[in-house]
């Protein structure tokens, strides 16, 4: 099954330095992430899958605008392969490896995995992901992997994956959209990341990534003074800042740590609001 990854797993020794080192928290870029095959089905696989978006969920709103699908055994035969590997023993033991850890788990739920798509005017803001897992028992998210899927991406159009300090002030990592290429990455409760700049490319274009997390036994403590918990001591849902000149927004990141922010939320808290225009 490994031979549909890229030559990397022969460097993983020099990868898993670099993910245990880099700042602002452990990362690692990694080009050529899968056999040029296997990415190139699967990016035929998911232009197929998303000529139509009725069936995608849409985010639309101040911190989130973005479509995701996640009914992945309708997928492509590629794609439902690339979600297999994922979940076999050699690349949970492989991201063990990469990562320094030696627990991760596939997340049966496929809890938040799947294609994602941002048109013009997506965006997702700088956050934090849920800690404890939402729907299995004493389960937490660790690590992220996702995968860009655009072959033709221009730096202008802005939606490069953005790692940010704990501090929230500073963008220390840009991961542009290069195609066949991933970033991964720890979660914890410094690993500020989004991609907070309005997707800025043509309406016959989008941001292709497809998303994957590992997850492992709750080992994190409950704290009810921990930014973003919901009562439970624990980030059971995404956590937002605010890093925009709006004060509306501080509203929207009140209500996300509870519940998905919904249309009637927009029309109370700013209703001339729209993505192109903000």
């Amino acid at each position: 099954m490994n031979s549909l990854f890229g030559d990397w797993v022969d460097n993983i020794n020099n990868l898993s330095k670099d993910y245990i080192t880099n700042k602002p928290y452990p990362y690692v870029i990694i080009p050529n992430f899968l056999n040029k095959t296997f990415i190139d089905n699967i990016y035929n696989e998911y232009l197929e899958c998303s000529n139509d978006l009725s069936d995608w969920h849409l985010y639309n709103n101040p911190l989130e605008v973005k479509y995701a699908y996640d009914n992945i055994n309708s997928c492509g035969e590629n794609i439902k392969k690339l979600f297999k590997l994922y979940s076999s023993k050699e690349s949970i033991e492989l991201f063990n490896r990469l990562t320094d850890n030696k627990n991760l788990e596939y997340d049966s739920t496929l809890h938040g995995c799947g294609l994602h798509l941002m048109p013009k005017n997506g965006r997702l803001a700088v956050h934090l992901d849920y800690e404890k897992h939402p729907i299995l028992e004493n389960k937490q998210r660790k690590i992220n992997i996702i995968l860009y899927l655009n072959k033709e991406w221009k730096s202008d159009w802005n939606g490069s994956t953005e790692l940010w300090n704990k501090d929230c002030n500073i963008c220390s990592v840009e991961s542009p959209i290069v195609y066949n290429t991933a970033i991964i990455f720890q979660t914890n409760d410094i690993s500020w990341h989004g991609v907070p700049g309005k997707i800025n490319c043509p309406d016959n274009e989008s941001r292709k990534s497809i998303a994957y997390y590992y997850i492992s036994e709750l080992e994190n403590n409950p704290d009810n003074n921990k930014i973003g918990n919901n009562g439970s001591g624990y980030r059971q849902k995404a956590t937002y800042i605010n890093n925009t000149s709006y004060k509306e927004i501080d509203e929207f990141i009140k209500i996300r740590p509870l519940r998905r922010i919904e249309q009637h939320d927009i029309l109370q808290i700013w209703p001339d609001w729209n993505s192109e225009k903000y």
